[in-house]
């Protein structure tokens, strides 16, 4: 038996408002793979033969983990000339399963990632863990956003993976092109930390893999916030219940409030203007650090803006709008969401207001 893992950063406990139920461990997500506890699964000394080569730092991150996505599969064989030879060291079958379902569980809660993938054998004897190898992030240099940085998992976060997980899975492997791409703009964001506005401009390829396509009548700032707040709701806020601590106050800044700002913020890095200083100096919310910037806040309402599309893409059967261009236009165009019906609607509402009373 072999077994492949994902690393979950931690689980609610009881300085939060509502601990994880450790009762309910392991839980189950779909197709083999369950949440579980696994510190008790590595043997002392597991991952010694890499301390030299990675050094103390990456060997101790290994050690902390206690929370995982984990799958178990059976070897599979290795058959040439109708003779067997040996078994798979790994499953990369496996990996790409747990790779797939670790992203969904980002789209549902993004939590600090300080160790990735790792795989190795199941002992009969015991079901320890046999290391055989691992994935390693660039230690130091992975950060989340400020609103997400005390993100663990709670109980509702491991029931909606189970529940969004299978579709999920479907929709990543199948042609399924402006949903995936999406995805990847979002998981690259998440990991890319040397530049802000490099995980800002991965997470705004995001938001118009979604709601926009190569077709005029369906591309531009206008077409992208006319659709964003159509599909999510104007008066949605960016901060789902929980995201802020009740120690600190909610801003209460909604979608409506703040998708202008957010493009326009785009538009300036995309066209290589300077960002105005407003973006840099202003305040929107307190953190536990302090103030956070208007940047800081536009970066965590993109997160939040390919998230909860995404998730609502699944949860409302709307996956095959999002396949490709084609039907994601007709499903846009049916609600007169393309680029002239829009400008249409606004200079009628400017004529409107700029009328003399009667």
């Amino acid at each position: 038996m072999n077994f492949t893992l994902y690393p979950v950063y931690w689980l609610a406990d009881a300085i939060d408002d509502a601990p994880f139920d450790l009762s309910r461990l392991p839980f189950d997500i779909t197709d083999g793979v369950r949440i579980e506890s696994v510190r008790e699964h590595f043997l002392p000394g597991a991952f010694d033969l890499w301390k030299e080569n990675l050094g103390s730092k990456a060997i101790e991150e290994l050690q902390r983990i206690q929370f995982a996505l984990v799958h178990r599969y059976a070897l599979a064989p290795i058959v040439i000339d109708d003779e067997l030879i040996g078994e798979q060291v790994h499953s990369s079958d496996s990996e790409g399963l747990l790779t797939i379902i670790a992203a969904c569980l980002r789209l549902i809660r993004p939590m600090r990632q300080n160790a990735l993938l790792i795989h190795g054998k199941v002992r009969e004897a015991d079901g320890s863990f046999d290391v055989m190898g691992f994935d390693v992030p660039p230690f130091r240099l992975l950060e989340v956003p400020d609103v997400q940085k005390l993100f663990k998992l709670r109980n509702q976060d491991a029931a909606d993976l189970r529940a969004y997980a299978p579709q999920f899975v479907k929709a990543m492997r199948g042609e399924f092109w402006k949903f995936r791409m999406a995805v990847q703009f979002h998981e690259l964001g998440h990991f890319q930390t040397l530049d802000w506005k490099a995980r800002y401009l991965l997470w705004c390829s995001a938001i118009e893999s979604i709601y926009t396509s190569h077709n005029w009548q369906h591309q531009g700032s206008l077409v992208a916030t006319s659709r964003i707040k159509w599909l999510l709701g104007e008066n949605t806020c960016i901060y789902a219940p929980g995201d802020i601590s009740t120690l600190l106050q909610d801003p209460g800044v909604t979608v409506g409030q703040i998708i202008a700002d957010l493009y326009q913020m785009r538009n300036f890095m995309a066209h290589g203007d300077k960002i105005p200083d407003a973006y840099l100096t202003d305040v929107l919310r307190v953190g536990f650090n302090g103030d956070v910037a208007k940047w800081e806040v536009l970066v965590e309402a993109a997160s939040f803006v390919v998230r909860a599309s995404l998730l609502k893409i699944l949860r409302d059967g709307l996956l095959n709008h999002f396949a490709e261009a084609g039907p994601a236009e007709a499903y846009f165009g049916a609600q007169r969401l393309t680029r002239r019906e829009l400008q249409a609607a606004n200079a009628a509402a400017r004529s409107s207001a700029t009328a003399p009373p009667p």
